[in-house]
């Protein structure tokens, strides 16, 4: 079990042809039959190359699960990564890195069945950390998410479509996530208004961390995130001075300080579709946000004093209409019949 031929090609253009000699030794397992040797196995051998991790060699287990990578170059600037292809999913071991006191390495290698339904993930911590800034809250979330079995989460596809195997409920209004590990930022994706994805989860725990930001548009702020995991803890960190106009509808904990509040869920699980609501008072809004109120209140202006205008030029024509006496035409006849229609007139001529 040499050195393959990608492997030569590449330590030469790597300028590592000319370095001693190494090996990397070890064995594979199944970790979800208690250890029991995998035999037949395809395992990859990846060289670290301009900050990633590129295959150089590959190589089969015997049948008691054991593999061998001789002819390594040894370069303490060289890291080396085993790892088992099994069932279609890698699992990568421990870093390696041969050097001229130690040009041998041994490691164990473990892989694990495969399920895909139910969901035994569960969040054993969750942070929310929240930053008011003008016209936004900015959100960072931290999760760790654990796999308590012992196969490897896989997800279920339903209606032709790939496998989820998580999801992550945001506010509402988001419309960028920043990851802190590239390898979630390209295996995430925001998908009306939800984080999916389709990486399998292997037995253990696994930390995510990203960054969103939720806009405001009163002078208060309200930050609602619905649990998507079974969550033993819950803690909501506000970065603000004043502390009576924050809200949550978590416990307040004594670790609040004159810069923080803070607010936590312990010792009891939350369930799946539990709501977290934090309120925040005196959030300074963006000037565009000013400006489209103020617009709207002189759009109110407007078209109250418009609809004042005419209704006083209403009010107008009627008092002249009711403040001019009518006029009747009296027309001659004999004297009581005049003089009925005079006063009826309201005028008086005496007759010559």
């Amino acid at each position: 079990m040499g050195v393959s031929l990608l492997l030569l090609t590449w330590l030469a253009a790597a300028g590592y042809s000319d370095e001693p000699a190494g090996v990397i030794s070890g064995t594979a397992v199944n970790g979800s039959a208690g250890d029991r040797a995998l035999a037949g196995t395809e395992i990859v051998l990846r060289a670290s190359q301009d900050g990633a991790f590129v295959p150089v060699a590959a190589t089969t287990t015997d049948d008691q699960g054991r593999f061998l990578f001789s002819e390594l170059p040894v370069n303490q600037g060289l890291i080396y990564l085993p790892g088992v292809n099994h069932f279609g999913i890698h699992y990568p071991g421990s870093r390696v890195r041969l050097t001229p006191d130690q040009t041998t390495a041994r490691v164990r290698l473990i892989a694990f069945e495969t399920a895909a339904s139910p969901s035994p993930l569960i969040s054993r911590r969750h942070e929310i950390g929240v930053q008011p800034g003008k016209g936004y809250l900015e959100v960072t979330e931290t999760i760790v998410v654990e796999n308590p079995s012992r196969a490897t989460f896989v997800g279920q596809a339903t209606d032709d479509r790939p496998p989820v195997t998580l999801r992550l409920s945001l506010p509402e209004g988001i419309d960028k996530v920043t990851f802190d590990r590239e390898f979630h930022g390209r295996n995430f994706q925001l998908h009306e208004g939800r984080l999916i994805t389709e990486l399998p989860w292997p037995p253990g725990s696994r930390e995510l961390k990203f960054i969103y930001r939720v806009p405001v548009e009163q002078r208060f702020g309200v930050l609602s995130r619905v649990l998507d995991l079974p969550t033993e803890q819950v803690v909501v960190q506000i970065a603000t001075s004043k502390a009576d106009v924050v809200a949550c509808n978590l416990p307040r904990t004594a670790a609040t300080s004159g810069q923080q509040v803070v607010f936590q869920q312990r010792g009891k699980t939350l369930p799946v579709g539990h709501q977290i609501v934090l309120q925040l008072g005196a959030v300074p809004l963006r000037f565009e946000t000013y400006a489209r109120w103020l617009a709207v209140a002189a759009l109110v202006v407007l078209v109250a004093g418009s609809v004042w205008a005419v209704r006083g030029r209403q009010l107008d024509r009627s008092a002249h209409h009711e403040s001019t006496p009518p006029t009747m035409s009296c027309q001659p006849g004999d004297t009581r019949r005049r003089l009925r229609k005079l006063r009826r007139c309201g005028t008086w001529f005496p007759q010559r």
